[in-house]
């Protein structure tokens, strides 16, 4: 009796769990982002909209993973991007890719505000979308707090 209770009782914890991660992020309408050049964030948005593009983001946000070792970064992202969920609290990121296929994104406040290491596979998507932006320059390193 005791053992089918405790089965049940991680049964639903995990599909509570597994849904607040994923179930949310699939309703992102789209995804506003704002390039940054050098130190400072441009003011023009970009919108990207087409579902392939969408996935991507994501596809990248939902396959990172924490860092155990938590660290601010002290170089300038790429982007800062937001997750524009229907009828929901929209997420924002910042998001760094280096020449060399690192990756990584800071969830911003008022979320964890923790940093995350992108999958190789999301890197190399999301690089192909930067490639076909004007504004979009990857970094030659990342530089982090001590």
């Amino acid at each position: 009796m005791k053992r089918n209770l405790l089965i049940m009782i991680i049964l639903i914890l995990s599909i509570s769990l597994s849904a607040c991660s994923t179930n949310e992020l699939e309703n992102v309408e789209k995804v506003e982002a704002s390039f940054w050049v050098g130190n400072e964030k441009q003011s023009e948005e970009v919108a990207f909209k087409e579902k392939e593009e969408v996935d991507v983001f994501v596809g990248a946000t939902n396959n990172a993973k924490e860092l155990d070792d938590q660290k601010v970064i002290k170089t300038p992202p790429i982007l800062t991007y937001d997750l524009i969920i229907e009828g929901s609290n929209n997420k924002a990121f910042q998001l760094w890719i280096t020449e060399d296929g690192k990756g990584f994104i800071q969830s911003l406040l008022p979320e964890d505000s923790l940093t995350y290491r992108l999958d190789e596979g999301s890197v190399k998507d999301l690089t192909n979308i930067f490639n076909k932006q004007e504004n979009a320059t990857l970094l030659t390193n990342i530089e982090f707090e001590k």
